[in-house]
Protein backbone atom coordinates (compact mmCIF):
# COMPACT_ATOMS: atom_id res chain seq x y z
CA UNK A 1 0.00 0.00 0.00
CA UNK A 2 1.10 3.37 -0.91
CA UNK A 3 1.41 6.49 1.79
CA UNK A 4 0.82 9.16 0.61
CA UNK A 5 0.23 12.75 2.34
CA UNK A 6 -3.73 13.89 1.99
CA UNK A 7 -4.16 16.26 -0.43
CA UNK A 8 -5.84 18.24 1.21
CA UNK A 9 -3.02 18.18 4.48
CA UNK A 10 -0.76 19.06 1.88
CA UNK A 11 -2.64 22.52 0.57
CA UNK A 12 -2.83 23.19 4.25
CA UNK A 13 0.72 23.19 4.64
CA UNK A 14 1.74 25.36 1.49
CA UNK A 15 -1.26 28.04 2.36
CA UNK A 16 -0.11 28.45 5.53
CA UNK A 17 3.73 28.63 4.68
CA UNK A 18 2.56 31.27 1.72
CA UNK A 19 0.81 33.37 4.38
CA UNK A 20 4.28 33.37 6.39
CA UNK A 21 6.93 34.62 3.83
CA UNK A 22 8.65 37.64 5.18
CA UNK A 23 10.47 38.01 2.18
CA UNK A 24 8.84 39.50 -0.97
CA UNK A 25 11.49 37.54 -3.64
CA UNK A 26 10.67 34.34 -2.13
CA UNK A 27 6.74 35.12 -2.30
CA UNK A 28 6.54 36.59 -5.83
CA UNK A 29 8.67 33.44 -7.03
CA UNK A 30 5.65 31.33 -5.55
CA UNK A 31 3.09 33.31 -7.01
CA UNK A 32 4.61 33.36 -10.41
CA UNK A 33 5.14 29.70 -10.16
CA UNK A 34 1.43 29.38 -9.28
CA UNK A 35 0.00 31.06 -11.97
CA UNK A 36 2.03 28.38 -14.64
CA UNK A 37 5.46 30.94 -15.09
CA UNK A 38 8.57 28.58 -16.01
CA UNK A 39 11.66 28.94 -14.68
CA UNK A 40 13.09 31.32 -17.79
CA UNK A 41 9.84 33.89 -17.12
CA UNK A 42 10.21 33.69 -13.66
CA UNK A 43 13.96 34.77 -14.57
CA UNK A 44 12.90 37.27 -16.87
CA UNK A 45 10.42 38.55 -15.14
CA UNK A 46 12.85 39.16 -11.58
CA UNK A 47 15.58 39.94 -13.41
CA UNK A 48 17.65 37.57 -11.56
CA UNK A 49 20.34 34.86 -12.47
CA UNK A 50 19.84 30.82 -13.35
CA UNK A 51 21.69 30.30 -9.29
CA UNK A 52 19.82 33.16 -7.77
CA UNK A 53 16.52 31.45 -8.57
CA UNK A 54 18.19 28.01 -7.97
CA UNK A 55 18.92 29.50 -4.26
CA UNK A 56 15.66 31.02 -3.59
CA UNK A 57 14.02 27.59 -4.94
CA UNK A 58 16.18 25.76 -2.37
CA UNK A 59 14.97 27.50 0.25
CA UNK A 60 11.66 27.80 -0.05
CA UNK A 61 12.02 23.48 -0.74
CA UNK A 62 13.91 23.21 2.56
CA UNK A 63 11.20 25.57 4.45
CA UNK A 64 8.48 23.08 2.78
CA UNK A 65 9.71 19.96 3.83
CA UNK A 66 10.55 21.50 7.65
CA UNK A 67 6.59 22.55 7.85
CA UNK A 68 5.40 18.86 7.11
CA UNK A 69 5.65 18.16 3.22
CA UNK A 70 6.83 14.66 2.72
CA UNK A 71 9.12 14.82 -0.90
Amino acid sequence: MERRQNGGRRRKIVQDYLAGISNDQERLVCYLYVNNFDDYEVRRFLRISRKQLKDIKGVIRNALIAAGITP
